[in-house]
């Protein structure tokens, strides 16, 4: 492709992002309204909060477009019976609630992670039965997906891994696992199923970890409606360029979902975004435009003892910024800078939006 058509591409995805269309870009996870928990006070640090009045929470911040649910907690509950059931007036409940605040559902994730029954693996778990069971859970949600008009399945498989050596026969865990992963994108069909990999917790090694493995997966398997979800954070904490990344699933087409936060780097601190990495996110959000990422930047936040309508609203504040210093990069110049490899020359490209 010529230079120019690229140049071409790389501006119609930021005015994409930085115009008027700005608004319809952004998404949060409705966890991000849910008065999280933690393993230190599983009671939450806030009265809990149902999924619908969470919807209603999201309503409230400006530029917020769309949402992200899990199958099937925010339909169904916790409970292990109706893991595998739609209920249509359960569906109706959350669909009216979108309708309401006028959110788009743009990524419908699959909790195969908070049963109990599934702690020593979903999709990976040797009883035959049991992971059938995920398999089904995935199923669901893709038909609930469609129901709602959900175009993306999340597969964040946090309970497929391992925590001790010896603890598991790896070929069997990955063969297990590209089966169970392969049975749901081939149901799905129209909807994408996107895989979230993330370094470790709650297993200190989990199966999907790196976006190497992740991207593994989608060669293997060869199946044009599988991707991956890069979120900011994890590719910190595996020790990725989340820049770098981003552009590595461009390239072959896989980059189906991002999520956005911000984290010290050596665990999942899900904080607001911008606050500890700008140089980073602001490299992320050039690439995923100039890669003509035109997907959602869906917030992947945990409030913990924050207000989460004010830490949401300030994120998408922080990326409306970082969007427009981001625009004002003048490719050319850092181009020519990244030829010679020179970190000062591109530095100067840079640091003037981010320091005038």
């Amino acid at each position: 492709m010529r230079s120019s058509d690229m140049d071409m591409i790389f501006q119609v995805s930021f005015s994409r992002l930085t115009g008027g269309l700005l608004e319809d870009r952004f998404s949060a996870g409705l966890w991000v309204f849910a008065a999280p928990v933690d393993r230190f006070n599983p009671r939450g640090y806030a009265p809990e909060i149902p999924p619908v009045d969470q919807i209603h929470l999201a309503g409230r911040v400006d530029g917020l477009s769309g949402l992200e649910l899990h199958w099937p907690t925010d339909f169904n509950g916790s409970s292990w019976e109706l893991s595998t059931r739609i209920l249509d007036e359960n569906v109706e409940k959350i669909r009216s609630a979108l309708r309401e605040e006028d959110l788009t559902p743009t990524c419908l994730n699959v909790n195969t992670f908070g049963f109990r029954e599934w702690r020593m693996g979903a999709f990976t778990h040797p009883d035959e039965r049991l992971r059938a069971r995920a398999v089904e859970c995935a199923k669901m949600a893709v038909e609930v997906a469609r129901m709602i008009g959900c175009p993306t399945v999340g597969l964040w498989l946090g309970a497929d891994g391992f925590d001790y050596p010896f603890q598991v026969d790896y070929h069997g865990q990955w063969s297990r696992l590209l089966s169970s992963i392969e049975q749901v994108a081939s149901f799905a069909g129209e909807v994408k199923v996107s895989i979230e990999y993330k370094l470790k917790e709650p297993r200190t090694h989990m199966q999907v970890a790196t976006v190497g493995k992740a991207l593994y997966i989608c060669h293997k398997l060869g199946l044009e409606n599988l991707g991956v979800t890069l979120d900011f954070g994890h590719a910190l904490m595996a020790y990725e360029n989340p820049a770098e990344s981003a552009a590595l699933l461009a390239a072959e087409g896989k980059l189906f979902n991002v999520h956005m936060n911000d984290a010290y780097g050596y665990w999942d601190d899900d904080m607001v975004v911008g606050v500890l990495n700008p140089w980073e996110t602001l490299e992320f959000l050039y690439y995923t435009a100039r890669e003509g990422y035109d997907g959602y930047y869906s917030l992947d936040i945990y409030p913990y003892r924050e207000d989460p309508v004010r830490a949401a609203q300030m994120s998408i504040d922080n990326l409306r910024s970082l969007m427009e210093k981001a625009r004002r990069i003048d490719r050319a110049e850092l181009e020519r800078a990244q030829v010679k490899m020179d970190a000062l020359k591109a530095f100067e490209a840079v640091r003037g939006v981010m320091y005038d």
